[in-house]
């Protein structure tokens, strides 16, 4: 028996399984604040099924996200999504001929942010996207305040309605 020719077949099934678990795990940093974040994400792939998990810092409570990612197939590589999630929310992915994406509006959200790509790149193909995020709006005290003190007002004069 050839050991040349094993070595080679061995060689050429390790490369063919790494193409079938090219997966991604990046922590991307978000920039702005405090009220409104943004940060841009992607990566790159090489023939074969990916899921990609993208986790969004800088930012840890409550709040609204929106974005978007894409690839625009080029020079005969392609990538089809399969699925997404924010947070562990179903994302409606398209595949249309040269455009493959998903865009995402007014997704609530309370923690750090994680997004999961999963797809099949075909060739050398690459996709990118933008998250923005808003965080919910924290009350100031004053506004507690300012709300009981209402309500006192309120149940004053309900209580001297009532006696005259």
């Amino acid at each position: 028996m050839n050991f040349k020719a094993i070595a080679v077949a061995a060689a050429l099934l390790a490369s063919v399984g790494a193409a079938q678990a090219d997966n991604i795990n990046k922590d991307v940093n978000l920039t702005g604040g405090p009220v409104k974040f943004t940060t841009d994400f992607g990566t790159s792939h090489v023939n074969g099924l990916f899921t990609d998990t993208f986790t969004f810092k800088g930012y840890n409570g409550k709040g609204l996200a929106a974005g978007f990612f894409t690839n625009f197939t080029a020079f005969g590589t392609d990538i089809d999504f399969t699925s997404a999630t924010l947070n562990g929310i179903s994302l409606d992915v398209e595949n249309i001929k040269k455009y493959s994406g998903a865009s995402f509006d007014n997704v609530g959200f309370d923690g750090v942010l994680t997004l999961v790509v999963s797809g099949v790149s075909k060739g050398a193909a690459s996709y990118s996207g933008t998250l923005d995020l808003v965080a919910a709006p924290v009350p100031e005290p004053t506004t507690y305040g300012m709300m009981l003190g209402g309500m006192g007002v309120l149940a004053f004069l309900a209580r001297r309605r009532k006696q005259g």
